[in-house]
């Protein structure tokens, strides 16, 4: 309370100080001065003490901007960060759609770009659906493939807006092949006890090597001649005198399928 009671007591000082020198402006200049310089400090005092006031307003005004701005960042971060991810998924869309380009122009038409809507890759049933259909062109015995370009499978079951596709993982599938360099031909299809792909009617003198390349012959009349199916994993000679089972590393990976292009069969 004393405290109040003194800068009381100096706010009427300060008050009758002003007062005077308005209420008499014709006061000698010495008069002036010397009153200037008696209510100077005071003055001085409660500027200080109205600027360290307002400073202090200016603090927490800045304190909410700053909050504000902080709520604003966030906003803008969660907004390129979805903006990124878009980025790289187009990215990854442009890859594709690039790895399409160089697979049209190896003379090899390219038809439709779809997408996998639904698979069935255990169990047996080894099949995907995807969004073309008929609408779009696509007929039974379209050639599918993925980015690479490697062999997916052919189109076997057609509707107005998706088809089945056989992969080459059926059982009931059968594709014409050929070893790239030795250029032994031979039929891949799946084991009937197992899960292996392998290479059947490979003759027992050719000598095929591990890592090899092996594609599409075009021997079938269904699949265009120069699709990559995959490389060699391993050589079996047990099986009979005649021919060695050559299996094989698939190139297209059937459990990370998103696109494929269906292609026309030549």
């Amino acid at each position: 309370m004393k405290i109040s009671k003194k800068y009381f007591v100096i706010a009427i000082v300060l008050m009758v100080g002003l007062i005077f020198l308005n209420l008499f402006p014709n006061i000698s200049g010495f008069l002036k001065n010397l009153i200037f310089k008696a209510f100077s400090p005071i003055q001085e005092f409660f500027i200080k003490t109205g600027n360290n006031i307002i400073g202090f307003f200016e603090i927490i005004a800045s304190i909410k901007d700053l909050g504000r701005e902080n709520t604003e960042l966030k906003q803008k971060n969660m907004e390129i960060e979805a903006e990124l991810s878009k980025l790289k998924e187009t990215e990854r869309e442009n890859q594709i759609l690039r790895e399409a380009l160089n697979f049209s122009q190896k003379d090899t038409p390219l038809y439709e770009i779809a997408s996998v809507v639904g698979k069935e890759i255990q169990g047996g049933g080894d099949w995907i659906l995807i969004d073309k259909g008929s609408k779009n062109g696509v007929e039974k015995d379209d050639v599918v493939v993925s980015e690479g370009p490697s062999l997916v499978g052919r189109i076997f079951e057609v509707n107005n807006n998706f088809s089945k596709v056989l992969l080459i993982t059926n059982s009931k599938s059968v594709v014409a092949a050929i070893i790239e360099n030795k250029r032994s031909e031979g039929l891949i299809q799946k084991e009937e006890d197992g899960n292996k792909i392998f290479m059947d009617f490979v003759p027992k003198e050719e000598n095929p090597k591990i890592g090899e390349k092996v594609i599409t012959s075009g021997m079938d009349n269904i699949y265009p001649k120069g699709i990559l199916i995959g490389k060699i994993e391993s050589v079996d000679l047990s099986q009979n005198q005649l021919f060695q089972k050559v299996i094989i590393a698939l190139a297209t990976n059937f459990n990370k399928l998103e696109e494929v292009f269906v292609i026309k069969p030549k």
